[in-house]
C-alpha cells in the first residue's frame, strides 16, 4: 500500500511563506508541521525529477529563496 504524501497545496504555501519571510528551510518545514529529514526527501525527489508534484516543490522553493535573495542585495 502507497502511502499518501504530506506534500499538500497547504504545506508547501506554509513552507514557502516561512522561506520568503527568511526563514531557514528547517524552520520552515517545523512551521509547517513537517520534519526537516521529510522536507530534505521532497527536495531531493524534486531535484532527481523533471515533472510532478515535487518538482514543482523543489522548483516553488528555488524560486522564492532567490527572490529573497534579490532583496537584500
Amino acid at each position: 500500500m502507497v502511502r499518501s504524501t504530506k506534500l499538500t497545496n497547504e504545506v508547501q504555501q506554509k513552507i514557502g511563506d516561512g522561506v520568503s519571510l527568511g526563514l531557514t528551510y528547517a524552520f520552515a518545514a517545523s512551521a509547517a508541521g513537517v520534519t526537516y529529514q521529510t522536507f530534505n526527501q521532497w527536495m531531493k525527489l524534486g531535484r532527481d525529477s523533471t515533472s510532478g508534484k515535487y518538482f514543482e516543490f523543489y522548483k516553488n522553493l528555488e524560486q522564492r529563496n532567490a527572490e529573497e535573495t534579490l532583496k537584500i542585495l
